[in-house]
């Protein structure tokens, strides 16, 4: 009788919030929750489709892609797919118009450019890894841990690519 009550008081539900949700999973339930409320059915698709997305990265093998990348993936899947389109013979305008409407509804839920990180605070960040780890320059097996430490410090505020580049740019110097 004691396990059953310990065991309901430990339940969670799908509206109670979670400390582990990352922010932009939660803005788009909210905003999913707005969209039924609002019946605006097109928007209603994407933001469920977007969800749907995330949660099939979430149990994918190893550690589940940022929610940032799967987004931006889902992005440029719908342009691709209105240029697809667009380019088809005969020209399907109808479904590239729904596709890059899909993509601009999902846009607003990436990251403003603001929000991305300015070069000279990543080159920044890069130096003061390199001065924990106590490196002159990054060669070799070093550039990888480099990377991730300073992926660790950054989050999403700064890309993959981004990042190699800098720890390129910084640790040949």
């Amino acid at each position: 009788m004691i396990q059953r009550r310990v065991a309901s008081q430990l339940r969670t539900y799908a509206t109670s919030p979670s400390a582990t949700v990352h922010p932009l999973t939660a803005s788009l339930r909210a905003a999913l929750k707005q969209s039924m409320l609002a019946r605006t059915t097109e928007r209603t698709a994407v933001i469920k489709s977007i969800l749907a997305d995330l949660q099939n990265a979430s149990h994918q093998a190893g550690s589940p892609p940022s929610p940032f990348k799967t987004l931006a993936l889902s992005i440029s899947r719908r342009v691709d797919a209105a240029q697809t389109f667009r380019s088809s013979s005969p020209p399907r305008t109808d479904l590239a118009d729904q596709y890059e409407r899909e993509a601009e509804i999902l846009r607003e839920f990436g990251p403003k450019k603001a929000e991305m990180m300015a070069p000279e605070q990543l080159d920044e960040i890069v130096r003061e890894v390199m001065k924990i780890c106590e490196l002159e320059k990054v060669e070799g097996k070093d550039t990888g841990r480099v990377i991730k430490l300073v992926r660790e410090r950054t989050g999403d505020r700064a890309e993959g690519k981004d990042v190699a580049d800098a720890v390129k740019r910084v640790g040949s110097a």
